[in-house]
C-alpha cells in the first residue's frame, strides 16, 4: 500500500515539475518541443530537486509550528 503511494506520489511530482518547466519555458518564448529529450529531462529533474526541497521546508515549517502550539498550549 505504502509502495503504491509513494509511486503515485512521485509521478505526481514528476507530472507537476513538467507542467512547471513548460509553463517556464514559454514565459521566455522557447517551445520545449524545440530542446532535445536529454536537455528537456534535466530542467524537469532539477525542478523536481527544487520541488523535494520546497516541500522539506514546509513540512519543518508545519513541525514547528506544531511543536510552538503544543509547547505554549494555544
Amino acid at each position: 500500500m505504502f509502495t503504491k503511494a509513494k509511486e503515485n506520489f512521485t509521478d505526481e511530482v514528476e507530472k507537476y515539475a513538467r507542467k512547471n518547466i513548460i509553463e517556464k519555458l514559454n514565459k521566455q518564448g522557447i517551445d520545449y518541443k524545440e530542446l532535445s529529450d536529454s536537455d528537456f529531462d534535466a530542467l524537469v529533474a532539477s525542478e523536481i530537486e527544487i520541488l523535494k526541497s520546497d516541500s522539506k521546508k514546509v513540512g519543518a515549517g508545519i513541525g514547528i509550528g506544531l511543536l510552538i502550539s503544543a509547547l505554549t498550549g494555544i
